[in-house]
């Protein structure tokens, strides 16, 4: 493990959905730094190193991107975007849904998304979740190339 503390990308609209990811991290042991972005044009300038975004020692670059692509404006756009950059493709890019409609899932995996998870109703289940994303990006296959395992657990 290294001493840097990694930095998750929270693509999310929902305050209570951003602070429940936190506090799931927490809890599973993970002290990793979080970037929580509101909308899917904050995260192309945040991954750009656009704006207020530029200074890369106070908005590192992240290590891995939680996505709710239900949200205003376009979150597949977010993923396509990343998807078409060559210096990008490393970065793993986890759907974090309230849905479970299978053709948003279909279609997260087709643009390149490199897992889709379905927010669970309860707490337990939420962190459950959320832990199984931490042991599978950040300790286990962090860097598998998009197409990898996109059905990770």
């Amino acid at each position: 493990m290294t001493s840097r503390k990694r930095t998750v990308l929270v693509v999310e609209d929902n305050g209570q959905d951003a602070a429940l990811i936190r506090v799931a991290f927490r809890k599973a042991g993970f002290e990793e730094r979080f970037e929580t972005i509101g909308d899917p044009g904050g995260a192309l300038r945040y991954l750009r190193g656009e704006g207020e975004y530029a200074d890369r020692a106070k908005f590192p670059f992240p290590d891995l991107m939680l996505l709710d692509h239900k949200m205003p404006g376009d979150g597949w756009e977010v993923i396509e975007w990343v998807r078409a950059q060559p210096k990008l493709e490393l970065l793993p890019v986890v759907v974090f849904s309230g849905s479970d409609d299978p053709n948003h899932q279909k279609k997260a995996l087709e643009l390149g998304a490199n897992a889709y998870h379905v927010k669970p109703q309860s707490f337990e289940r939420f962190t459950a979740t959320v832990q199984r994303i931490c042991e599978f990006w950040l300790r286990g296959h962090s860097g598998l190339r998009a197409g990898g395992d996109a059905t990770s657990p």
